[in-house]
């Protein structure tokens, strides 16, 4: 049998920015791991929009370049020079500004919506959900590091975007957007 080379990863460990070498099942891998996983399924919606939503193109990918900017963060906690804290907040007034221009465009939600619609617009709620876990799991790790507040202001407000990118690809298709009562439940 032939015997291949070992590298660090083969043992379960790794280096994280500080230079600390960690197992792979620490929280800040894991939530690296999460970022990693929103920034392609943001990828899967890019690749699924038309031509003609090259505005909501531009903003994922900014959206992209952001969350290697989170990464990047959470990646080097523990690292006590670290001074990109004016990109994060720089991103989080970029996602500011687009909620302020897309959610006027819709009509105010009275009830739940069911989180459907067209192909692409479904992706852009499965995104939400993931930032929203990764949300959370950014809460646990604030509890034992040092994260940049305005990181999870960023995955906060990301969640509420994709809700609103979701509705107004769904509204530009002319889905009805599909209500939910607990009245009507159980039918």
């Amino acid at each position: 049998m032939a015997m291949g080379r070992h590298g660090l990863g083969d043992s379960g460990e790794t280096f994280l920015l500080t230079g600390e070498k960690v197992s792979k099942d620490d929280e800040r891998l894991e939530v690296l791991g999460q970022i990693d996983e929103l920034s392609s399924l943001i990828g899967i919606v890019i690749s699924h929009l038309n031509i003609e939503d090259k505005d909501i193109s531009e903003i994922l990918m900014s959206i992209q370049e952001h969350l290697f900017i989170i990464g990047y963060h959470i990646a080097s906690l523990g690292r006590h020079d670290l001074k990109n804290s004016e990109e994060v907040l720089k991103s989080l007034k970029y996602l500011e500004d687009v909620i302020a221009r897309y959610e006027p465009r819709l009509p105010p939600l009275k009830k739940f919506i069911f989180l459907t619609g067209v192909p692409v617009a479904t992706f852009i709620f499965y995104a939400r959900a993931v930032a929203r876990r990764v949300e959370r799991r950014i809460v646990s790790l604030s509890k034992k590091y040092d994260v940049e507040p305005n990181i999870l202001a960023y995955i906060n407000r990301l969640s509420t975007l994709l809700f609103i990118l979701g509705r107004y690809v769904n509204r530009k298709n002319n889905y009805v957007e599909r209500e939910w009562s607990m009245k009507n439940s159980g039918q």
